[in-house]
């Protein structure tokens, strides 16, 4: 299992990918509910730093509004060759 930060995840439960990112099906380390950790890694980021920071600013600011249709971001966390966003996992249970 690889850790990032309070939660944890398989590097082979892929939930999804794109051009900079994959997405892992993790969890929680101590409380063991779902999330869905982005990976983003930051080679590939070179050229577009700044749509990160306005992703990351978009869902903290989403993320406030506390609504059923909006996923939450739960964590930000930067490590040397990538940067991950750990948010709630839409699919598994609900952490209301």
């Amino acid at each position: 299992m690889e850790v990032v930060g309070s939660f944890e995840y398989n590097s082979k439960e892929i939930i999804g990918h794109g051009a900079f990112a994959v997405v892992f099906k993790g969890r929680h380390r101590e409380a063991h509910y779902p999330v869905a950790i982005k990976s983003i890694t930051k080679k590939s980021l070179a050229k577009s730093q700044s749509l990160l920071g306005k992703e990351i600013k978009i869902l903290q600011e989403l993320s406030a509004l506390k609504h059923k249709n909006v996923v939450k971001l739960l964590a930000c966390t930067e490590k040397d060759q990538n940067v991950f966003l750990v948010m709630e996992d839409i699919y598994g249970n609900s952490m209301s």
